[in-house]
């Protein structure tokens, strides 16, 4: 048998397609491994990326549940903001009209005041007026009292008049 060198090359060439298929194939094997290769870090990925999507959309969820309970509570603040301004309002009016009152009642008194200051006075002069005339009728009668006896002087109640 005689052998080419062609043949040669060619058993040649076809080993070291086999060693590389070898080589290859194992490198394969060791890709699809759902252990440690390629196929189990594709299969944690899908793994993850299916978590994310279910934690997004629960918190998708849970967003829009907590914008419309955010909602709501805006609604009754504003509600309360406006109540509190209504009352606000009220409240100022009521110590307006209250300093009013006041203001009114310390005028009234203080009128009130002046109109028996002045009866007070009027009363006081006519009884300082009738004093005189009985002091006056005592010296013209010529008996004069005693000025070391104590004289007695007793009240009687009188009604009082306003107005």
């Amino acid at each position: 048998m005689n052998f080419e060198p062609t043949d040669i090359a060619i058993v040649l060439v076809s080993f070291a397609a086999c060693v590389y298929c070898f080589v290859l194939n194992r490198r394969l094997k060791a890709l699809q491994n759902t252990k440690d290769g390629l196929g189990a870090t594709i299969m944690a990925m899908s793994k993850s990326i299916a978590a994310m999507s279910n934690s997004t959309q629960e918190t998708r969820s849970h967003v829009g549940e907590m914008a419309v309970r955010l909602s709501s509570l805006l609604q009754d603040a504003n509600q309360t903001c406006e109540r509190l301004e209504t009352l606000q309002t009220s409240l100022e009016a009521t110590q307006q009209n209250a300093v009013d009152q006041v203001t009114a009642t310390q005028t009234e008194l203080g009128i009130m005041m002046r109109i028996i200051l002045d009866q007070s006075k009027t009363r006081i002069m006519e009884m300082t007026t009738l004093m005189q005339r009985l002091r006056d009728l005592t010296e013209a009668a010529g008996h004069v009292p005693d000025t070391a006896a104590p004289v007695r002087v007793t009240q009687k109640a009188v009604p009082h008049r306003v107005g």
